[in-house]
């Protein structure tokens, strides 16, 4: 029985301490009984062969042990809808502040590289979230680990909640995805370190450029960082309570009539970019480029004021949602 009693001990050191006496004479006891069995149908003792081929079946010691152990996940599912929560927060930030800075080379670039950008923030942002992942993962199994010790919810947990604080959302639009207000701030971001370049960008790099705003578009530049700042609280307040109501559909609403005016300014003006003193040998193909973003304003115009007959209709439903359930008060 040298053979039984190897067995059970290698399964008794892949086991938690305080179970192995339990675990071990559980197992040893059902062996037995299969010993014992094997035995009626032989009619006489087991070899060792026949005792080895028998403990073979059961399986890997390590297995055997795993069997008897309960799953456990590096996160708890208590804390599981919070862990995704601040993991995806966590990837919105990162990919935020690589867009910024694949935007900041993008521009100070001597050629204008589309796809080695696009390159730069995938791998950027790969290299970033990995590092986010594993410091989020481990923050939250150790929360786990504390709250399984101590049988107490930990500080990440989400804590007291009444049904009643759960928000009024009878349409699946009034949910504002996380991405889209990343997307946003990204945006706007990359489009005030676009406009007001010439603070931020080394005096090589600026002299280098081959093209410049014209002094006309450069003039509607203030209002544009007024709308653009305003963008970026709105979509900070957004962040903090990712849903749509009237209120934020009017002040989207608004914010997208005036981007619609500046681009359409943007469109009708007679150029929009001149040739700096370096591109004058380079910039021949200056006024298609003009006319290429001339279109773009008046297309992004248009999208915006579709946005607004957009937001106009949900802001209906909304408002039809109140006067229902005011009608049905009274």
């Amino acid at each position: 029985m040298n053979l039984l009693q190897n067995y059970i001990s290698a399964v008794k050191r892949e086991l938690p301490e305080a179970q192995r006496d339990d675990i071990a004479r559980e197992l040893q006891a059902n062996i037995l009984d299969q010993i014992d069995s094997l035995r009626e149908q032989l009619g006489r003792d087991i070899n060792q062969d026949e005792l080895a081929a028998l403990l073979e079946k059961l399986g890997h010691p390590g297995k055997v042990a795993a069997s008897y152990r309960p799953a456990t996940a590096l996160v708890s599912s208590e804390l599981m809808p919070f862990y995704h929560q601040v993991l995806f927060s966590a990837f919105g930030i990162v990919l935020l502040l690589q867009s910024l800075k694949s935007g900041m080379t993008f521009l100070q670039a001597e050629h204008f590289r589309i796809m080695q950008a696009l390159l730069q923030l995938l791998s950027g942002f790969v290299d970033q979230s990995a590092k986010v992942f594993v410091v989020v993962t481990l923050l939250f199994y150790a929360a786990s680990v504390r709250a399984a010790k101590t049988g107490k919810p930990g500080w990440l947990t989400q804590g007291t909640w009444r049904v009643q604080d759960l928000p009024d959302q009878p349409h699946e639009w009034q949910a504002i995805r996380g991405t889209d207000i990343i997307t946003d701030l990204a945006n706007c971001g990359f489009a005030l370190l676009l406009i007001w370049h010439a603070f931020w960008m080394p005096a090589q790099s600026l002299n280098g450029l081959p093209v410049d705003f014209s002094p006309a578009m450069a003039s509607y530049f203030p209002w544009m960082t007024v709308l653009l700042s305003y963008s970026i609280a709105f979509c900070l307040w957004c962040l903090l309570q990712p849903r749509w109501d009237k209120k934020k559909l009017v002040l989207n609403i608004a914010q997208n009539i005036l981007y619609a005016v500046l681009f359409l300014l943007f469109a009708q003006l007679d150029t929009r970019f001149v040739t700096t003193a370096q591109g004058m040998a380079t910039m021949s193909d200056l006024p298609r480029l003009d006319h290429a973003v001339r279109l773009a304003c008046a297309a992004y115009a248009l999208y915006l004021m579709y946005q607004v007959f957009r937001d106009g209709q949900r802001w209906l439903q909304l408002h039809g949602d109140s006067a229902l359930i005011h009608t049905s008060r009274q």
